[in-house]
């Protein structure tokens, strides 16, 4: 009996052993799938802290690529509009210079039509003056234009013109002498020698003339009357023309 009660006693011990043992694997196995449980939730948080940054950092990559290309866009469409603005004013640049061409070239043919209507008018005037420019006038134009001439030449005309007046002084002399004179013979003698005086002194005048309208280094002279101001002549010139004629006749 003693025997059952020890037994039964070892067996409720063995049974107590057990079941603290039991209970203590089960507390120990608990501890462990908390600290499991709370090192699996760790490194879920650490994934999603890392994916979360990762994604932030994605963010923040996406957004400084979007800024770039914004930026990219804006000094795109600034160059597009600085190339818009080139052409345009290269375009109207091209068109005010074709105007101002055109415009020029309209100038050009007007001044041409003006110079030849000049030319011709002022050939015509040249013409008429020396035929209708009054004695004084042409022999002063020829007495300031002798300086210029050469010697030879000048001396000839310069000749005419002195025998000119040396004509125009005896006519006023023989029209003082005609006045003064009541002897009928006296006075028929004095108009016969002023006629003749009066006749040599207008061919003169008309050679003189003549001379003006046709040599060439007269021009000016013939300028001169045409504007009715001195137009300087040149030596060097009439020692062209003189040259090339004495080349014409050699």
């Amino acid at each position: 009996m003693e025997s059952l009660f020890v037994i039964a006693a070892a067996a409720t011990l063995v049974v107590a052993a057990t079941t603290a043992v039991w209970r203590a694997w089960r507390a120990e196995k608990c501890v462990s799938q908390e600290a499991a449980a709370r090192a699996e939730a760790e490194e879920r948080a650490r994934k999603e802290a890392e994916r979360a940054s990762q994604e932030a950092a994605a963010r923040a990559e996406a957004e400084e690529r979007a800024r770039k290309e914004a930026e990219r866009a804006s000094q795109e469409a600034a160059a597009r509009a600085k190339a818009e603005e080139r052409a345009r004013k290269e375009i109207e640049a091209r068109e005010a210079a074709d105007r101002a061409r055109k415009e020029a070239e309209r100038r050009a043919r007007d001044a041409e039509r003006r110079a030849g209507r000049l030319a011709a008018d002022l050939s015509e005037s040249r013409v008429d003056a020396v035929q209708h420019a009054d004695e004084p006038t042409l022999v002063g134009a020829l007495r300031k234009a002798v300086p210029s001439m050469d010697p030879e030449r000048a001396g000839r005309l310069n000749n005419q013109i002195e025998t000119l007046a040396r004509l125009r002084a005896s006519e006023a002399q023989l029209l003082s002498e005609l006045k003064a004179t009541a002897d009928e013979a006296a006075r028929s003698q004095l108009q016969r020698k002023l006629e003749k005086i009066q006749f040599d002194a207008e061919a003169l005048l008309k050679r003189l003339r003549h001379i003006v309208q046709e040599d060439p280094s007269l021009q000016a002279v013939r300028l001169s009357l045409a504007w009715g101001v001195r137009v300087s002549t040149s030596s060097k010139t009439n020692n062209k023309t003189n040259n090339k004629k004495t080349d014409n006749k050699e």
